[in-house]
């Protein structure tokens, strides 16, 4: 079977965080399970462009072909793209777009409609409450004018519960499939007893050995409410606890550093700026906790990936995370700073190491390849049955 992923971005792009891992996560599992996955994309990554050879299929993996088409904006449009997707779709058997806002959206449902073939479409939270909020105007225009007229004729694919009950809020006539997110569980489990702080030292040019660390990673963006997690820190009354938080600058940065002023926290928070690759899964697996007072999320790919590296999570109850309480690696909160400093101060009792491992069972169990990929092939007979 030939799977078509259309998307305004794809790997390397990580300037969009979270979904571009995500995506990347499920078409290389896709393609390690047999099937012959082709990702249409363009060389985006926001204000720049991604250094990659264009306009022609390249083979990131067995199975696995990408094309990034040239021209690519920060809306993930672009013009050659848009000229040659009539081509590119009508070779394959299957198609799973990605995001209900990107401009090649609503040709890829037109030209569905025309060739007839089988299509699962994937929003990653767009029709959130929260989401739909921000520009609403535009948004309603563009739902009643593409979306509408084929939301209960297509598949819907939801990463979590919370998100299907988004969309079918929006569209209650629609037919939702739950597929999870993917984890790739195997760059985030790094076993060892050996505890390292040289991370953060290099990150902040200061020593935290003898401290409890609480991490927090995403874009500095008003939806990921680090605004909340500062003033929780706050509102600790022990001293040798730090919040250190990893992110690009989605424009919030000066409002931070303002609250930051404002509660004479400069010896107990640090925002440290983009972290990637290997340093990211060192500033994950040695801290004591993860933190992040999110809005909204849909899946939220960082509380997993925290989880996966071995160390207990705070997430706020706008998030899809309750489970973690079930699991015991973690708290689900309301998303106050008040609620947020309680449960710093209930999760770093407890026993790190514990925590962790519950957190290393409970995504290798739920959210893997091989357990993401038995919902895929579920999914896929159903709609072409």
């Amino acid at each position: 079977m030939k799977i078509c992923i259309v998307t305004g971005a794809f790997y390397p792009a990580t300037y969009y965080g979270g979904p571009i891992f995500s995506i990347y996560n499920s078409a290389r599992c896709l393609a390690k399970n047999g099937f012959h996955t082709f990702v249409l994309t363009t060389n985006t990554n926001g204000k720049n462009k991604l250094d990659i050879t264009t306009n022609k299929y390249l083979e990131l993996d067995q199975n696995l072909s990408v094309k990034y088409y040239s021209g690519g904006t920060a809306t993930g449009f672009s013009l050659r793209m848009f000229l040659s997707l009539w081509k590119d779709i009508n070779g394959m058997d299957f198609i799973y777009l990605i995001s209900i806002f990107s401009p090649t959206t609503p040709l890829v449902l037109l030209l569905n409609i025309f060739f007839k073939k089988p299509l699962i479409l994937s929003p990653r939270g767009q029709l959130g409450e929260w989401c739909l909020m921000q520009g609403s105007i535009f948004k309603k225009t563009w739902l009643k004018i593409f979306i509408s007229p084929v939301a209960n004729i297509i598949t819907w694919a939801a990463t979590s519960l919370s998100e299907k009950e988004m969309i079918k809020i929006v569209y209650p006539g629609a037919r939702v499939e739950v597929i999870p997110s993917i984890i790739n569980v195997e760059e985030f489990n790094v076993r060892s007893s050996e505890r390292s702080y040289s991370i953060y030292s290099k990150l902040t040019e200061k020593n935290f050995e003898g401290k409890k660390i609480i991490v927090s990673l995403g874009r500095l963006h008003k939806v990921k409410g680090f605004d909340i997690l500062i003033e929780a820190i706050a509102k600790v009354e022990k001293d040798d606890i730090v919040l250190l938080i990893a992110g690009e600058d989605f424009g919030e940065r000066k409002k931070l550093e303002e609250i930051i002023d404002k509660f004479k926290l400069k010896d107990k928070v640090f925002l440290i700026g983009l972290v990637e690759g290997k340093d990211k899964i060192e500033f994950l697996r040695n801290a004591d906790l993860f933190a992040l007072a999110s809005h909204h999320e849909n899946f939220g790919i960082v509380y997993a990936e925290a989880l996966a590296s071995g160390i207990p999570v705070v997430a706020s109850k706008n998030t899809p995370w309750q489970e973690v309480e079930k699991f015991n690696c973690g708290l689900w909160v309301e998303n106050t700073p008040e609620d947020f400093a309680n449960a710093f101060e209930t999760v770093l009792k407890d026993d790190r190491k514990i925590m962790g491992e519950n957190g290393r069972k409970f995504i290798t169990e739920r959210f893997s390849c091989n357990s993401i990929i038995k919902k895929y092939q579920s999914v896929f007979n159903t709609i072409l049955d």
